[in-house]
């Protein structure tokens, strides 16, 4: 009679155990940033798809409108000479009231800021205030009402669009308040740049974080998915007087990775920024410096540098179609 040996399956030691969480570990570490980068790229994408959507919004708007691309800036301070209610003007609203496109549901995906400034505590933000035309901002519940009807946004609009040129008067030149509307042109017209080329002209961008650390503008509303931190509403203008070359360090790299930022209160690993120009089209630029800005910086010889930006981006006044040679006249 035959005896049968049951043997029975034999488990795993610890050492062939670690040997596999070992292999799943280096795998992980292999395929993991290989996701990340599928999923940047992603977001890059569709940010750029958003800025093609409001450039056609803009176009649209301006058939309408004069030429005119837009009704003003992302600004409701008019006890400071500036726009009026985010719900009624300023390019944000001239797309969500004519539902050309919708930027408060059209986030940049990568963008840290979730928030425009203005819609904010501090220094530049309007909580806790009531403009005499009724406009209120007293309340967190009244500025969450108009972030979800829409009115709001995390990219940053260029000065240009907005104002266009400041204006070549006694009144104008005796304030020097670069942001004050009646001391500009307003808002930019396709009929106005003749000399300077559409495809140069910088209309929005990523936005900037506003302070980029502890301070700046913090957002403490109740909808949740926002984070404090906020986006510059408008770049500053022209540097070193009325007529002088445009500072565009507003803007910020929101996309791609690389060495982490550590400059003053500027702190980021991102890299590149989506702009739109006045043609309608879209690029990236690369904050080659590394500063988590893209500066215009004055050199020793007194003559100016965009760090980042190409050379063909515009940079002077739309008038002209080149930069002046004196920063407090057309010249």
């Amino acid at each position: 009679m035959r005896m049968r040996i049951n043997k029975r399956p034999r488990g795993f030691t610890l050492i062939e155990l670690l040997v596999v969480v070992a292999i799943i570990a280096i795998l992980i570490s292999i395929l993991l940033p290989s996701l990340n980068r599928a999923r940047e790229q992603a977001r890059t994408v569709q940010c750029g798809a958003n800025l093609k959507s409001f450039g056609a919004g803009f176009h649209a708007y301006a058939v309408e409108n004069r030429d005119a691309l837009c009704s003003g800036s992302f600004d409701p301070e008019v006890t400071n000479g500036r726009d009026g209610p985010v719900d009624k003007i300023g390019w944000v609203a001239d797309l969500v009231n004519r539902e050309l496109a919708y930027p408060g549901k059209m986030l940049c995906p990568s963008n840290e800021g979730r928030v425009n400034q203005k819609l904010a505590q501090g220094a530049s933000g309007m909580f806790g205030k009531t403009f005499p035309n009724g406009d209120s901002y007293a309340t967190w519940a009244l500025i969450d009402d108009r972030i979800q009807r829409g009115y709001n946004t995390n990219y940053t609009q260029s000065w240009y669009m907005a104002r266009t040129q400041f204006r070549d008067e006694p009144d104008a030149l005796a304030s020097l308040n670069v942001k004050r509307l009646k001391n500009t042109l307003g808002p930019l017209r396709l009929s106005q740049m003749t000399k300077a080329n559409p495809g140069t002209v910088v209309l929005l961008g990523d936005g900037g974080l506003s302070g980029d650390g502890a301070g700046g503008e913090v957002y403490r509303g109740a909808i949740s998915g926002l984070s404090r931190r906020t986006i510059k509403s408008l770049t500053d203008g022209p540097f070193d007087g009325p007529f002088g070359p445009q500072q565009f360090k507003d803007f910020g790299p929101a996309h791609g990775f690389g060495p982490p930022v550590h400059t003053g209160e500027k702190r980021t690993e991102r890299i590149r920024a989506n702009m739109l120009f006045a043609d309608g089209r879209v690029a990236p630029f690369i904050d080659r410096v590394r500063n988590a800005e893209f500066a215009l910086v004055q050199l020793d010889d007194g003559s100016y540098l965009q760090e980042d930006l190409d050379p063909e981006v515009f940079d002077g006044l739309i008038t002209l179609g080149r930069r002046s040679l004196n920063n407090f006249a057309i010249e």
